[in-house]
C-alpha cells in the first residue's frame, strides 16, 4: 500500500484532483469579493499569467482560471487513455493532506527560525489573505515549479547535451528559485537581501518537494504554509 500511495499521490491525476477544491475556493472567493475594497487584488502569479496572455493579444476574462481547467481536463484525458480508470482512493487524498501539513509545518519552523517568512501579509483581512494563500499555492507552483522547472530543464539539456540529469535538474531548480524569489518583489515591497535569500531557499525546498512528491502535495504545502503564517502574523 505504501509503494502504491507514493506512486499515485505524485501523479498528475491525483495532483489535480486534490488541488481542484483549492482552485474552486480561490475563484469563488474572488467572485464574492467583487465590489469590495479588495476586489482589485488577486494572487500575483494569477495576474502574471493574465498579463502574459494579454500581451499575446487575447482578451479572455479569468484566463488563468481557464488554463487551470484546461490542464485539468488534459490530465483527465491522459489518465483515461493510459490507465483506463478514474478510481480515486479517498484515503490517499487524506494522507496527502496530512503529508502536506507536515511539510508546511517544517517549512514554517525552518523559515520562522530565520525571522523571515515566505508570505507577505498584504492587508489586515484574514478572509482575504486565506483566499490569497489558496491562489498562491496553485498558481505560483504551476508557474515556478511545473512550468519553469520543465522549461529550464529542457533548455539546459538542449544547450549542454553532455550534462548529466542531476546537474541539469540542479541548475533548472537554481534558476527557477531565483525567479521565484524575485517575483515577490514585483509589488510594493522593496528589495532586501535577507528576504531574497529566504525566498530563494524556500524556492529550492519547494522545488525539491515538487521533484520528489509532485505538484499536488507541493501546492497544498505552499498553501498550508501561507495559512500558518496568516494566523501567526495577524
Amino acid at each position: 500500500m505504501i509503494k502504491d500511495y507514493f506512486q499515485k499521490s505524485e501523479s498528475p491525476f491525483y495532483s489535480f484532483i486534490i488541488t481542484l477544491p483549492m482552485f474552486l475556493l480561490y475563484e469563488l472567493g474572488l467572485f464574492l469579493m467583487r465590489g469590495t475594497e479588495f476586489s482589485y487584488i488577486k494572487n500575483g502569479a494569477d495576474v502574471l499569467i493574465e498579463e502574459v496572455i494579454s500581451t499575446l493579444g487575447f482578451d479572455i476574462f479569468y484566463i488563468s482560471s481557464s488554463l487551470f481547467l484546461l490542464v485539468f481536463f488534459i490530465v483527465a484525458y491522459y489518465q483515461k487513455k493510459n490507465y483506463q480508470s478514474f478510481t480515486i482512493h479517498k484515503s490517499y487524498l487524506a494522507i496527502m493532506l496530512f503529508e502536506s501539513f507536515i511539510y508546511a509545518s517544517l517549512l514554517l519552523i525552518f523559515l520562522g527560525n530565520m525571522g523571515l517568512y515566505l508570505m507577505d501579509i498584504s492587508v489586515e483581512n484574514i478572509q482575504f489573505n486565506l483566499i490569497l494563500s489558496l491562489g498562491a499555492g496553485i498558481y505560483e507552483e504551476l508557474i515556478f515549479r511545473v512550468f519553469f522547472l520543465f522549461i529550464f530543464y529542457r533548455l539546459i539539456q538542449f544547450i549542454f547535451k553532455s550534462m548529466s540529469h542531476f546537474s541539469t535538474q540542479f541548475f533548472a531548480l537554481f534558476i527557477s528559485s531565483i525567479l521565484f524569489s524575485l517575483f515577490h518583489f514585483m509589488g510594493p515591497e522593496s528589495f532586501s537581501q535577507d528576504a531574497f535569500t529566504i525566498r530563494f531557499i524556500a524556492g529550492i525546498l519547494l522545488g525539491l518537494l515538487y521533484i520528489n512528491r509532485g505538484f499536488g502535495i507541493t501546492a497544498i504545502t505552499h498553501s498550508f504554509y501561507d495559512i500558518f503564517v496568516i494566523f501567526q502574523l495577524t
